[in-house]
C-alpha cells in the first residue's frame, strides 16, 4: 500500500498500475530501475526533515514486462505533505538519475508530475511541476461528463501516458536535451574544448576528465549512514596525519589549485585503488615514476584552474554563467555514461566509422541475450570492438544482477573482481578508449561496494588493461584471446557495435591475413570494402557452440546492398549459421544516430547450422516525438518472418517487409514479371546512360560541345510530360572525369526520355520528361543527376508507357519498396533500381490527352489492369507511409482521425474507420463466403477530450445486420469497455507483453450475447491517428484474423467455439 494513498487513488480512478507494480514491480526490467531508484534516492530523501517513510518506484509502461524500457516516470510517495525544499532536493535527485523523463511525487491531498528533461531552475527560482491534480479532482474523476473536467485530469489516464499522448501534449518541457547526462556531457565538451586551446593533449584531457569524475563520485558516494566515502575526516587526516597535502581542505575544487597537492592527493588515490585510473603502469619501478613526471609537468597549473573553475559551480566555461556541476549528484548519475561521454568525443571527431552507441540500444540488444530474468552468471561476454566500454558496463551490471539472484548473500569485492576478471573481455584499436572501458568498468565495481570497504588495505582494482581488455585490431592473430584456432569457442555471448564505412576496411592490416587463412579463403568477401561484416564470422568462431553473437552493422552493406559480392556474403552468412533475429533500425536513422551517413540493424545469431526456422525481421518506426531519443517502439506489425530460402534467394524481403506487408511482396512478385527498362535494355530495345560526370574534368570529350544540356531542375519542375529542348541552354563545357568512358552518346539520341535520380519532395514523385528536340533534331545530354534512355521510334509506345510509369505513384511504391537507399532515408536511388521499375505491356494510348498527374495515375491503373485491393495499396504507401517516413510529427498518417458532427451529416461521420471496416468486412466475405453476415461498430466518443485510442468490433454472423454502424459512447464509458478489454487481454495472452494501451495495437477475441445467441466478436484496439486505420492496413489486418480462424494458431477460450462452427458452416 501507499504512503500517501493517492497511488491506490490513481489505480481505481485513472487506471494506473497497481500500487505494488509501481513500487515493486514484478517485471525483471522494471524492477532493476526501483532497485536503482531506491538505493540511489532513497538513503538521500529518507534523511530529508520531511522525507521519512518515502516509498520510491517506477512507473513502467509494462511493469510486468522483462525488457529495459525507460520508465514512464520514476515515483516518490510520500506519507505527509513536504516542503519546498524536500521537493527541490528530490526533483534535482530525479534529475540526476536521468533514467526517466519524468518524476511523480504523491503526497496525502496532491499529485504532482515533474519534468526530468528540463535545466534545473535556480535556487531563488520556483520549481514549477508539469501537472498538479487535487485527491478531490482524481476522485471526481468520471463520475460526471469528462466534457466539463479539466484536460489536465484526462490526459493523466493510463492509456494517455503509455501511449505517449502526455509528452506530446507537453513537449516544450521534455527535451531530452536538457536532461542531466546531456547538459554534463555539453559542459565536459566545454571543458575539453578550453583545455585544448591551453595546447594540452586530448588523452590527458579524457584522463583528468574521467579523474574528477571519479573523485566527485567519491565525495557524493554516501553509506548506509549518510556520510560520503570521502569526506572533511579523511582530507584532514591526509593533511595532518599522513602530511600528504599541504592545506586543509574540503572541496575538489580547492585541491585543484594547488599543482602539487593535485598529483600528491593522486597517488595517494592510484596506491588506495590501483587499476588503470591513474599514471604509472609501467612493468618496472623507474617506468612507473617516469609516467607520472611526464603527466605532471605535461599538466601545468592553469590547466587544473580551469578545471577547478567548472567544478566549483562558480562558471560555466562555455557560456560565462554558473556552472550546473554543484547539481550533478554523481553517485546518482548513470555510471555508463562516463563511456558515453569518451564515445561522443571519438565518434564526431575521428572519422573512423565508430558511432557512438545510445545506452537504450544497448539495452535493447542485451536485452535480446543477456536478460537480466536468469541466475547464469558465470559466463564469458566478448565486445570485438568495446570502444570505452559501454557494452560491457551494461553487460557487468547484468551479469551482478544474475549473481545475486543466485546467491543469498551480498555480493563481495572479491566477487566483483572475479566477474571483472573472467567474464568480461573486450577488444579495440583504439587505446584511449580501452582506458575508458576500464574506467567506466572500476566505476561500475565500486558502485556496488560499500563504502567503508574502500579504504581497507585489501580492496583493489584488478587491472584490466592488456589482459582483458586489449588494444588491438581484432583480425590479428597473434593476440591470445581471440585467436580463430586457439580460442575457437571460448565464448558464450558476443556483443558490440562494429566500425562501418566505405573502405573501411583499408583500416585494418591484418584483415587480409585472416580473409586468407585456410578456414576464410575465398569464402567471406563484401562490396564496398565494409570490414563491419567480417566481424560476424570471426564473432562466430570465437563462440561456443549455441553461444550467441548480437551486433549493430550497417543495414545497406548486410541486408539491402543487391550486388553480387554482397549476396554471397549473405548466402554464406544464412547458410553457415541460425539467423534468429534482425532488428532494421533504419527508419530510426537520425533519431539514433545524429552523425550518421548510414542506415543500422541488429542482427542475432546462433554458432550453430540453420535448422530451417524463420528467423524475425522487426523494423521499428519513430513516433516523432520525444520518446524517440530513449525508446524504440515495437508494434506487432513491426514484426514479420522470414525463412531462411527467402532470405537468401529474395533480396525484395528486406525492403519490402519494411515498409509493407506480405501482400506487397507479392504485388512486387508480380510486378517484376512485368517488363521494365531494364529488360527492354538487354533485348536491345532501350538504350541507358547516367549523365556526364565532371568530376576531375581532367579528360577532354568534344562531342558534348554544342548540344543542349540539362543540368537545372528548375525546367524539369515547370514541365510535365515533355520539355522542349529549345528552353536549355547549349553545352560548351569539354572536360569530363578522366575515370569515364563515354565510347558511345546513343542513350542521348531521339526518341529520349530524362528521368531524375531523385525523388522530389514537393511533388511526392520521381519525374520524367520526353525530350520535344529543337530544329537540329537532335537529343540532349544531361548531369549525372539524371539518366537518359533512348528508344526507338517503332518502340515508341514502351517510351510513352515508361514516361507516364516513372511519373506515377507506382514508381514511387515500388522503389520505396524494392531500393535499399530509398528505403533507408537516402532520396536518390540508384541508376540499377531506377531502370527495374515496371512499365506496362499494354498500351496507354496517346499522351495527349493526359492533362493532370491524376490522369496519369488512373492510365497506369488501367494499363497494369490493378485490382482495387493493389490499388489500396499502393495508394496508401504514396498517400500516407512515405510522407510519414519523409514528414515530421503533422504528416498525414500521423494526424487524428476525422470526425464529422452528426448534426452536420448522417453518411460517413467517421470516413477513414469507416473505409477501414468496410474494407476489413470484404476480405473476411472474400475468405468464408458472402453469405456471412459480418459487420462493424466503430465506438465514437462524444465529448470534447479524446482518448489517444480507438475501439471498433467486428461482428462475425450477426443476425439481420451487415456494414458498418457508428455507436455514440461518452468517454468514462469507453474506458470502462476498454480496460475490460485489458483484463481481457491479460488473461488471455502473457502477461509479460503488457496490456492493450502498452501494446499500442491489440486484436481480441470475444462474444456478445445478443438475445440469447453468442456473437463472435473481435475487438481492434488502436491508436488515434489515420496511419493505424487505412484500408490497405484492414486488409492486413483481416488476413490475420482469417489466419488465426482458418489455422486456429490463436488462444481461444471456448468462445472461439462459436467463431469456427460459424466459418466452418
Amino acid at each position: 500500500m501507499s504512503q500517501s494513498g493517492l497511488l491506490e487513488l490513481a489505480h481505481e480512478k485513472l487506471h494506473w498500475p497497481t500500487p505494488q507494480e509501481i513500487l515493486e514491480p514484478s517485471g525483471a526490467g522494471p524492477s532493476v530501475y526501483a532497485r536503482i531508484a531506491r538505493e540511489k534516492l532513497g538513503r538521500t530523501i529518507s534523511k530529508l526533515s520531511d522525507g521519512y517513510g518515502v516509498q520510491i518506484g517506477v512507473l513502467a509502461g509494462n511493469p510486468q514486462g522483462d525488457s529495459t524500457e525507460t520508465p514512464i516516470a520514476l515515483v516518490c510517495d510520500f506519507p505527509t505533505e513536504i516542503s519546498e525544499e524536500t521537493l527541490r532536493k528530490t526533483h534535482q535527485l530525479a534529475w540526476s538519475f536521468s533514467r526517466t523523463p519524468s518524476l511523480i511525487t504523491t503526497e496525502p491531498n496532491r499529485l504532482r508530475i515533474w519534468t526530468c528533461y528540463e535545466k534545473l531552475p535556480k535556487e531563488d527560482d520556483i520549481i514549477n511541476p508539469v501537472i498538479d491534480v487535487s485527491k478531490r479532482e482524481i476522485e471526481s474523476f468520471n463520475q460526471v461528463s469528462l466534457s466539463g473536467q479539466a484536460a489536465e485530469t484526462l490526459r493523466l489516464h493510463w492509456s494517455d501516458l503509455v501511449s505517449g499522448q502526455f509528452f506530446q501534449e507537453h513537449s516544450q518541457r521534455f527535451q531530452r536535451k536538457q536532461a542531466a547526462d546531456q547538459m554534463l556531457l555539453k559542459n565536459l565538451k566545454s571543458v575539453r574544448k578550453r583545455l585544448q586551446k591551453n595546447e594540452l593533449d586530448d588523452d590527458t584531457i579524457h584522463d583528468l576528465l574521467a579523474r574528477i569524475i571519479f573523485i566527485q563520485f567519491l565525495f557524493d558516494r554516501q553509506d548506509s549512514e549518510g556520510n560520503p566515502a570521502l569526506n572533511t575526516t579523511l582530507l584532514d587526516y591526509l593533511y595532518i596525519t599522513e602530511r600528504l597535502l599541504s592545506a586543509r581542505y574540503s572541496h575538489l575544487a580547492d585541491i585543484l589549485r594547488n599543482h602539487r597537492d593535485t598529483y600528491q592527493f593522486f597517488r595517494w588515490l592510484n596506491g588506495k585503488f590501483n587499476g588503470d585510473l591513474f599514471p604509472g603502469k609501467g612493468a618496472t619501478e623507474e617506468e612507473r615514476e617516469a609516467e607520472w613526471q611526464t603527466e605532471e609537468q605535461k599538466v601545468k597549473q592553469p590547466h587544473l584552474n580551469i578545471l577547478a573553475d567548472f567544478v566549483s559551480g562558480h562558471v560555466d566555461i562555455e557560456t560565462g554563467q554558473l556552472s550546473l556541476w554543484p547539481y550533478y549528484h554523481f553517485d546518482v548519475i548513470p555510471l555508463e555514461f562516463i563511456s558515453s561521454i569518451y564515445e561522443e568525443f571519438v565518434s564526431k571527431e575521428s572519422g573512423t566509422g565508430v558511432h557512438y552507441t545510445p545506452e537504450h540500444i544497448v539495452d535493447f540488444v542485451l536485452d535480446g541475450v543477456l536478460p537480466w530474468d536468469s541466475q547464469e552468471w558465470d559466463i564469458k561476454i566478448l565486445d570485438p570492438a568495446c570502444g570505452s566500454g559501454i557494452f560491457l558496463v551494461k553487460a557487468f551490471q547484468r551479469l551482478i544482477h544474475r549473481w545475486e539472484k543466485a546467491h543469498p548473500k551480498t555480493i563481495q569485492p572479491s566477487d566483483l573482481k572475479y566477474l571483472l576478471e573472467n567474464n568480461l573481455f573486450g577488444v579495440d584499436v583504439d587505446a584511449q578508449a580501452v582506458r575508458v572501458a576500464s574506467f567506466s568498468l572500476y566505476l561500475t565495481m565500486l558502485d556496488k561496494v560499500e563504502p567503508q570497504y574502500y579504504w581497507e588495505n585489501e580492496f583493489r582494482f584488478p587491472r584490466l588493461r592488456e589482459r582483458q581488455l586489449i588494444a588491438a585490431d581484432f583480425f590479428q592473430e597473434d593476440k591470445e584471446g581471440f585467436r580463430s584456432v586457439e580460442d575457437a569457442a571460448k565464448y558464450d555471448l558476443v556483443v558490440g557495435n562494429a566500425p562501418w564505412g566505405k573502405n573501411s576496411i583499408k583500416k585494418s592490416l591484418y584483415i587480409d591475413s585472416w580473409k586468407n587463412r585456410p578456414e576464410n579463403r575465398n569464402k567471406w568477401n563484401t562490396s564496398y570494402g565494409n570490414i563491419a561484416l567480417f566481424f560476424l564470422p570471426k564473432a562466430a568462431a570465437l563462440t561456443k557452440l549455441g553461444g550467441q553473437i548480437a551486433m549493430m552493422q550497417p543495414a545497406m552493406a548486410l541486408i539491402f546492398n543487391q550486388s553480387k559480392p554482397a549476396q554471397i556474403f549473405r548466402n554464406t552468412l544464412f547458410s553457415d549459421f541460425k539467423i534468429e533475429e534482425i532488428v532494421n533500425l533504419s527508419a530510426l536513422r537520425f533519431g539514433l544516430f545524429k552523425d550518421a551517413i548510414s542506415p543500422t540493424c541488429i542482427i542475432t545469431m546462433s554458432a550453430i547450422p540453420p535448422d530451417g526456422e524463420p528467423l524475425t525481421y522487426i523494423c521499428p518506426k519513430p513516433v516523432m516525438t520525444n520518446e524517440d531519443d530513449y525508446h524504440i517502439v515495437i508494434e506487432p506489425d513491426y514484426i514479420n518472418i522470414i525463412y531462411p530460402q527467402e532470405a537468401i534467394t529474395d533480396p525484395l524481403v528486406w525492403t519490402a517487409l519494411m515498409w509493407g506487408g506480405r501482400r506487397d511482396l507479392s504485388l512486387l512478385r508480380r510486378l517484376n514479371q512485368e517488363s521494365s527498362i531494364e529488360k527492354l535494355k538487354k533485348r536491345g530495345i532501350a538504350k541507358t546512360r547516367q549523365g556526364v560526370p565532371r568530376g576531375d574534368r581532367k579528360k577532354v570529350e568534344n562531342s558534348l560541345v554544342n548540344k543542349r544540356i540539362l543540368e537545372s531542375d528548375e525546367l524539369l519542375d515547370s514541365s510535365f510530360l515533355y520539355l522542349n529542348a529549345e528552353q536549355l541552354p547549349i553545352n560548351d563545357d569539354p572536360y569530363i572525369d578522366s575515370g569515364t568512358g563515354l565510347s558511345s552518346l546513343s542513350a542521348f539520341q531521339l526518341p529520349q526520355i530524362i528521368l531524375k535520380l531523385s525523388w522530389q519532395k514537393k511533388s511526392g514523385r520521381f519525374r520524367s520528361v520526353i525530350i520535344e528536340p529543337d530544329n537540329t533534331n537532335q537529343g540532349i545530354i544531361c548531369s549525372e543527376s539524371y539518366v537518359s534512355i533512348h528508344i526507338s521510334e517503332e518502340n515508341i509506345s514502351q517510351l510513352n508507357a515508361a514516361c507516364l510509369a516513372y511519373n506515377s505513384k507506382l514508381a514511387v511504391y515500388y522503389l520505396l519498396l524494392t531500393s535499399g537507399r530509398f528505403a533507408s532515408y537516402i532520396p536518390e536511388v540508384n541508376v540499377n533500381d531506377l531502370l527495374r521499375v515496371p512499365i506496362p505491356e499494354l498500351s496507354v494510348g496517346e499522351l495527349q490527352n493526359i492533362k493532370t498527374i491524376d490522369d496519369i495515375d488512373e492510365r497506369i491503373r488501367q494499363a497494369f489492369e490493378f485490382k482495387d485491393s493493389e490499388w489500396v495499396l499502393i495508394n496508401d504507401l504514396f498517400n500516407y507511409t512515405l510522407p510519414d517516413f519523409k514528414g515530421d510529427g503533422a504528416s498525414p498518417g500521423r494526424k487524428r482521425i476525422h470526425r464529422i458532427d452528426n448534426s452536420q451529416s448522417q453518411n460517413n461521420t467517421e470516413p477513414e474507420l469507416t473505409a477501414y471496416c468496410e474494407y476489413f468486412l470484404r476480405v473476411l466475405k472474400a475468405g468464408f463466403g458472402q453469405d456471412k453476415q459480418v459487420c462493424a461498430t466503430i465506438f465514437q466518443e462524444q465529448t470534447k477530450n479524446l482518448l489517444p485510442v480507438r475501439l471498433v468490433a467486428i461482428y462475425l454472423n450477426k443476425p439481420d445486420s451487415g456494414g458498418v454502424h457508428i455507436k455514440p459512447i461518452d468517454s468514462p464509458n469507453l474506458m470502462e469497455r476498454l480496460e475490460n478489454l485489458n483484463k481481457l487481454y491479460l488473461e488471455r495472452g502473457s502477461i509479460e507483453d503488457g496490456g492493450i494501451f502498452y501494446q499500442r495495437v491489440a486484436r481480441i477475441y470475444d462474444s456478445v450475447e445478443l438475445n440469447g445467441v453468442k456473437i463472435p466478436t473481435i475487438y481492434l484496439i488502436k491508436p488515434d491517428k489515420i496511419r493505424y486505420w487505412t484500408r490497405s492496413m484492414a486488409l492486413r489486418d483481416a488476413d490475420k484474423v482469417a489466419a488465426d480462424i482458418m489455422t486456429w494458431r490463436t488462444t481461444f477460450d471456448e468462445k472461439s467455439q462459436a467463431i469456427e462452427e460459424s466459418y466452418n458452416a
